[in-house]
C-alpha cells in the first residue's frame, strides 16, 4: 500500500476518535506538567546511526533550554540511549509501545496534541518519526512545526511522502543536501503543490568535530574503512565484491568494517577483514578515523552522509560513488576520488578498485588528497553555523516568515 493511502486512511480514523479522546484524554493532558520553554522533539529511535548523531547535535545546540524528547519507534539497540538521556535539561521518553499498536496510537496522537497545545508558541521538531506527522493536523495554529528530512528513500513507502501529505502543516522543512532539496522541488511539481511552499524549506548543514591536523604515515597496507549500517541503498554486496577482488589481486590494503552491516558481509570478507562491530563511543569512532587512510562508500542513493564528513575531518580520502550529494562537496582529484559511475554495478566495482589501486601506487597523491580533504572539512563542516541556525530557529521566539497561504486547519 502506498504511504499516501496509508496516511489518508489513518487520518480518517484520527478524526473519528477525536471526540472521544477530547472527552477522556483532555483532562489527563491538563494534569501533565507544562514545559517552560515549549520545545518538543519527536525522533524515531536512539539506536546508533548518522541521523541520530545529528539529532544529538540539535539537542545540544539548545542544551540550556527545557525540552521534551520522545522516541516513537523501537530501537534495535540502545547504543546511543545514554547519550540522548544525559543531555542537560532534556526529559526523554521512549513511547514506542504507545505508537506501535494501532489502537493505542490513535489515542496517543490526541493526548500529545492536547498537551502541546497548552503551550503558548510551542516549537515542535520531528525527524524520521511517522508519529510526528500524525500529530501535525491536530496542533494549534500557534505551534511552530519543523521537519528535518534526512533524504529521499524513493519508492511508494518512502518517508518523503509523509512530508508531502503534511506540507500545509509544516512551517519549516529542513534539508542539508542539495539532492534532497531538488527532490522536494520535483515532488511538489509532480503533485502540483503551490510553489509558494518552497519558501518554507530551510538549508542547515550538519557539522562535525574538527580535530587537530592529522598525522598519517600512509604506510602499506593502506587501511580502508566502511562505517555505518546495511540496507539496499548502501549496497554492502558491492563492498563484498570489492574486498574479495582486492584479495585476489593481492592489493596492499587492509579493510575495516564498523557498524550493523556484519550480517551482510560474506564469510570470506569477515574472515579476511577487521570487524569492529557497532561503535557507540564518539572517541572510539574518532580513533578509527585516525587509523584509516581511505573511507569507502558505494551507495546507490542518499544525501551527503556524516560518515564522509567525519572521515574528511580526520584526513581520510573519500572513495565514493558520484551521488549528487557527494558532488556538492567532493571534487575528483582535489579532495576525493570519485568512482566513475553509480550504475551498472560491475563498473562500480571496477572503478572502485581502480581508485584504490591508484592510491596504493601514488603516496604523493594520497597525501595531497588527505590534506585537501581535511582543509575542506575545516572550512565547511564545523558545528558553529549549525548550532547558531538551530538556536535561532528554536530559541529566538521570533515569528517565522511564512507564505500567505499558511493555514493549519483545526480537526
Amino acid at each position: 500500500m502506498h504511504n499516501l493511502t496509508k496516511i489518508s486512511l489513518f487520518r480518517i480514523l484520527l478524526r473519528i476518535t477525536y471526540p472521544f479522546s477530547l472527552l477522556v484524554l483532555y483532562p489527563l493532558a491538563l494534569l501533565k506538567k507544562k514545559n517552560p520553554d515549549g520545545l518538543f522533539f519527536f525522533f524515531d529511535r536512539y539506536a546508533i546511526g548518522g541521523a541520530q548523531r545529528i539529532h544529538i547535535d540539535i539537542l545540544r545546540s539548545v542544551q540550556e533550554a527545557a525540552k521534551q524528547v520522545y522516541f516513537t519507534r523501537k530501537s534495535p539497540n540502545d547504543r546511543l540511549k545514554t547519550e540522548f538521556y544525559s543531555i542537560p535539561h532534556a526529559r526523554s521518553r521512549d513511547i514506542h509501545l504507545w505508537c506501535d499498536n494501532l489502537l493505542f496510537r490513535l489515542f496517543t496522537v490526541h493526548y500529545y496534541c492536547f498537551y502541546i497545545n497548552r503551550h503558548k508558541n510551542a516549537r515542535v521538531l520531528g525527524a524520521n518519526s511517522t508519529f510526528f506527522y500524525d500529530i501535525l493536523p491536530f496542533l494549534g495554529a500557534k505551534a511552530t512545526t519543523i521537519e528535518l528530512l534526512h533524504n529521499f528513500t524513493f519508492g511508494s513507502r518512502g518517508m518523503e511522502f509523509f512530508g508531502l501529505a503534511n506540507h500545509r502543516y509544516l512551517d519549516i522543512r529542513i534539508v542539508y543536501d542539495s539532492f534532497t532539496l531538488s527532490n522536494i522541488k520535483e515532488q511538489y511539481r509532480q503533485f502540483q503543490v503551490d510553489s509558494t511552499y518552497l519558501d518554507r524549506i530551510l538549508f542547515i548543514e550538519p557539522g562535525v568535530d574538527i580535530p587537530a591536523p592529522p598525522v598519517k604515515g600512509f604506510d602499506l597496507p593502506l587501511r580502508i574503512l566502511y562505517a555505518g549500517r546495511g540496507g539496499p541503498q548502501k549496497r554492502i554486496h558491492l563492498l563484498n565484491r570489492i574486498v574479495e577482488k582486492s584479495l585476489s589481486l593481492q592489493l596492499p590494503v587492509e579493510f575495516h568494517f564498523a557498524g550493523s552491516m556484519t550480517s551482510e558481509l560474506s564469510d570470506l570478507v569477515k574472515g579476511q577483514c577487521i570487524i569492529h562491530g557497532e561503535i557507540s563511543s564518539l572517541a572510539e569512532m574518532q580513533n578509527l578515523y585516525a587509523m584509516a587512510d581511505i573511507i569507502l562508500l558505494v551507495s546507490a542513493y542518499e544525501g551527503f552522509p556524516m560518515f564522509i564528513k567525519e572521515g574528511m575531518a580526520a584526513g581520510c580520502v573519500p572513495v565514493v560513488t558520484p551521488l549528487p550529494g557527494n558532488r556538492m562537496h567532493l571534487k575528483d582529484g582535489e579532495n576525493a576520488l570519485l568512482i566513475s559511475v553509480i550504475e551498472p554495478e560491475d563498473q562500480v566495482v571496477a572503478s572502485a578498485l581502480e581508485c584504490i589501486g591508484r592510491l596504493t601506487e601514488n603516496p604523493d597523491m594520497l597525501r595531497y588528497l588527505s590534506g585537501h580533504a581535511y582543509q575542506y572539512a575545516s572550512l565547511h563542516f564545523t558545528k558553529t553555523a549549525f548550532e547558531a541556525a538551530y538556536q535561532k530557529l528554536l530559541l529566538s521566539g521570533e515569528s517565522l516568515p511564512l507564505p500567505a497561504i499558511h493555514n493549519r486547519n483545526s480537526p
